[in-house]
This record gives C-alpha cells, sequence and structure tokens, in this order.
C-alpha cells in the first residue's frame, strides 16, 4: 500500500512526520522534500514518478507526505504497478496557514501558496477542477486520462482539517484515515 498525506505548505507535514513513524513503524514513511530542491511543475511531476518508483522497489507499506495532488499521483506512468493507493489531504484554515509560515520565516506566506491550496482543497472534491493547474506545462510522460477519467471511488478524496490539532492528535487521526 503506498500512503500518500499531501497538503500545501503549512499543513504540518513535516511536523507529523516523525510522529507517524513512531504509530506507524511498519510504514517506510518519506518528505518529497528529500529529494526536492525546487524547480518547475515538470520537475515535480518526474520526482513523484520516481518516488513511485521507490514505493515499488521497497515492497511493503509506503508513505509519502508532500505536496502531491491525487490527479498527479494518478496520472504518474507508474501509478497503475502500485498494489493500492490511499490519498489524504492535510490542511488548515488559511489565517493558521499564514501563522505557521510566518513564523517559519522562509518567505512562502504568499497569497499564490494561498491559491494554491484552495485549488488542492477544491481538488480533492471536484477532480475536474481546472485541469489545467497541473496539465498545463506539465511533464509528457504524465497519463493524464487515469486522472480526467478517474475511477469515481476515489473521489471525493479523504481532506483532514488539522487546525484546531495538536500535532499528535493530527498524526493518530491520520492513521485512522489511513486504515
Amino acid at each position: 500500500m503506498f500512503y500518500v498525506i499531501s497538503g500545501a505548505s503549512g499543513a504540518g507535514k513535516s511536523t507529523v512526520l516523525p510522529l507517524l513513524r513512531r504509530f506507524r513503524p511498519d510504514v517506510q514513511w518519506h518528505d518529497f522534500d528529500e529529494r526536492w530542491t525546487g524547480g518547475s511543475k515538470r520537475e515535480r511531476q518526474q520526482l513523484t514518478e520516481d518516488w513511485i518508483q521507490t514505493a515499488l522497489g521497497a515492497g511493503g507499506y509506503f508513505g509519502l507526505l508532500g505536496q502531491c495532488p491525487l490527479g498527479e499521483m494518478l496520472a504518474a506512468p507508474s501509478a497503475p504497478r502500485l498494489a493500492g493507493m490511499s490519498h489524504l489531504l492535510l490542511d488548515v484554515d488559511d489565517v493558521e496557514r499564514i501563522r505557521r509560515l510566518r513564523e517559519r520565516g522562509d518567505g512562502q506566506a504568499t497569497q499564490d501558496l494561498l491559491n494554491w491550496a484552495a485549488w488542492l482543497r477544491a481538488h480533492q472534491t471536484f477532480p475536474d477542477w481546472q485541469p489545467d493547474v497541473l496539465t498545463e506545462g506539465a511533464w509528457t510522460e504524465m497519463r493524464w486520462d487515469r486522472w480526467l477519467e478517474h475511477d469515481t471511488a476515489l473521489w471525493p478524496g479523504r481532506t483532514l482539517n488539522a487546525t484546531d490539532l495538536t500535532p499528535q492528535e493530527t498524526a493518530l487521526q491520520i492513521v485512522t484515515m489511513l486504515g
């Protein structure tokens, strides 16, 4: 099983990662950013494929936390080879996200980031919402038909709003939601 915890910056992915490793030690948990140095949409999509290839080679349970929209995960060339995928959007309210990002001080507290977070929320419920956000300027190997002609069993996607949760409460809810 391939577990994907997606979310825009400031949602709490990096914060809950050590807790997920403790609560589910049977899962090989990774942060997308272990390999990400920034770059284009195309490069992110290629790296998504690399992570899927890593999961396929790892055997057993594999978890990835990052900015990984469900449609993009489904469109990755090797996605059909996965034994299964469980996808969850980790989210927080915008004011909380701004607070966290300002506290971090890395310059990510921008309107563009809030727009990305809003798009991720809509995408999690409506698979056909503004597909151009992912498809324009995309990596040519992506198989968008897998997303746009999706298996409706995957939508609406699951979302956890962790605005009022502690990191431990968030991690426990994630473990429960993933099954």
